[in-house]
C-alpha cells in the first residue's frame, strides 16, 4: 500500500514537472510570436523620446512606449557606439582610470576623495595593494552585458543570453538566486559600502557569510569606491584583506575617484541632475567605453512593469533607496535614448 501510495506521488511529481517544462515552452513560443509594430509607429515612438524629457511625459505613457518598443526591430549601430565611446573616452579614460593602479597613482601621490578636498597619502603598503596597471588597457572587451538588479528580472528567462556574453557586470553583490532569469557568470561585481556595513558589520566579525557570497562569483573582480568618501576606505581595505586571507582567486580593486568625478561632470552637461550617479550608471558608461557591444538586463525604476503589473525593486527584494540621492527613472530616460539610437541594447521584460 505505502509503496503504492509512493508510485502515485512520483509519477504526479513527473507529470508536475512535464507541465510546468511545457507551460515555459509555450510561454516562450508565443513571446517569440509577437507582433512587431509597423514602421511607422516604431519610428514615431523613436522622435517622441528623443526629443522630450521625461517630466513632460506621464510614467504610465513612457512605460507603454517602451513596452512598445520591445516590438520595433534594434538595430546596433556602430557610428552611434563609436561617438558615444569616443565622448567617455574623451572626458573620462576608463581603460586607464576606472580603478586605482600603481601606474596611474604612485607612491607619495595625494589622492583626492572624490566627494570633497580631503586627500591621502599613497604609501608603499597602499601601493601595494592596487593592481599594477588597468585590466582594461591592452583591448576592448567583445560582447559584455551590464546586469541590474531590477524586479523586472523576474521570469525573463534571461540567464542563457546573460551567459553567453563575454563579459558581465554585476552590482553591489547580488545573490545569484534565480539562475534561469539572472544567469551565473560574472566578471565584475561591484560592491557599495553600505550593504557591508549593513549585512556584514563591515566584516569586524565574522567575515564567513560574505566570503561564501564572493564564491558564488567565480573570480570575478570585486571593485569599491574606497576613494569617494573618507569612511569608505577602511571597509573597502577589508574587503581587499579577507579575500587575500580566505585565499579566493578574486582581485579586489578601487574605484579611481578622478574617473567618477569626471563621469559626473559629463553626465550633469548631458542634463542629467542628480545628487550621485549610481553604480549602474558608472558601469554602463563604463562599458560602452571598455566593450564593442553592451547589453543591459535587469534596469527597470519604476514599481510597475511595461503593462502595468506590479514588480518588486529588486529581484531579490522589495527594499527601495532612500530619495533624492540617485535619479533612477531620469538614468533610465537616458538608457532608452542610448537605445534608440542604437548605441547599446535594453532589454526590458522576456527574452526569447
Amino acid at each position: 500500500m505505502r509503496w503504492g501510495r509512493c508510485l502515485q506521488v512520483f509519477t504526479l511529481m513527473v507529470l508536475l514537472g512535464f507541465y510546468i517544462n511545457l507551460q515555459k515552452r509555450i510561454g516562450s513560443y508565443l513571446r517569440n510570436q509577437v507582433q512587431m509594430l509597423s514602421p511607422t509607429k516604431c519610428n514615431a515612438i523613436r522622435v517622441i523620446i528623443l526629443k522630450k524629457s521625461l517630466k513632460s511625459m506621464k510614467a504610465i505613457t513612457f512605460r507603454r512606449f517602451v513596452n512598445d518598443l520591445q516590438r520595433c526591430p534594434w538595430e546596433f549601430n556602430q557610428s552611434e557606439h563609436d561617438l558615444l565611446k569616443l565622448k567617455f573616452g574623451s572626458c573620462c579614460n576608463a581603460s586607464h582610470t576606472l580603478i586605482v593602479t600603481q601606474q596611474n597613482t604612485p607612491v607619495e601621490h595625494e589622492l583626492q576623495f572624490e566627494t570633497d578636498l580631503k586627500k591621502v597619502k599613497i604609501d608603499e603598503q597602499m601601493h601595494q595593494m592596487l593592481p599594477k596597471m588597468s585590466p582594461y588597457a591592452s583591448k576592448p572587451l567583445d560582447t559584455c552585458a551590464v546586469v541590474g538588479n531590477g524586479g523586472i528580472l523576474q521570469n525573463s528567462s534571461c540567464g542563457s543570453e546573460i551567459d553567453k556574453m563575454d563579459y558581465v557586470f554585476r552590482f553591489n553583490l547580488p545573490p545569484l538566486t534565480i539562475t534561469d532569469d539572472i544567469g551565473t557568470k560574472s566578471d565584475l561585481v561591484s560592491a557599495n559600502p553600505s550593504i557591508l556595513v549593513k549585512r556584514f558589520q563591515k566584516l569586524h566579525e565574522k567575515r564567513k557569510p560574505f566570503i561564501d557570497l564572493v564564491k558564488g562569483y567565480g573570480s570575478a573582480m570585486i571593485v569599491l569606491p574606497a576613494f569617494s568618501y573618507m569612511h569608505n576606505m577602511e571597509v573597502s581595505f577589508r574587503v581587499l584583506h579577507s579575500v587575500q586571507d580566505f585565499e579566493l582567486p578574486n582581485k579586489v580593486v578601487f574605484f579611481h575617484p578622478e574617473y567618477l568625478k569626471n563621469l559626473s561632470i559629463y553626465w550633469k552637461e548631458e542634463g542629467l541632475k542628480v545628487k550621485r550617479l549610481s553604480s549602474g550608471l558608472m558601469l554602463v558608461s563604463a562599458a560602452i567605453e571598455l566593450c564593442k557591444k553592451v547589453t543591459l538586463y535587469g534596469f527597470w525604476p519604476f514599481p510597475q512593469d511595461p503593462e502595468g503589473n506590479a514588480v518588486p525593486h529588486h529581484y531579490y527584494d522589495n527594499i527601495v533607496p532612500k530619495p533624492g540621492f540617485h535619479s533612477m527613472p531620469e538614468e533610465f530616460y537616458f538608457y532608452t535614448k542610448m537605445h534608440l539610437k542604437g548605441a547599446l541594447h535594453l532589454k526590458v521584460g522576456q527574452c526569447s
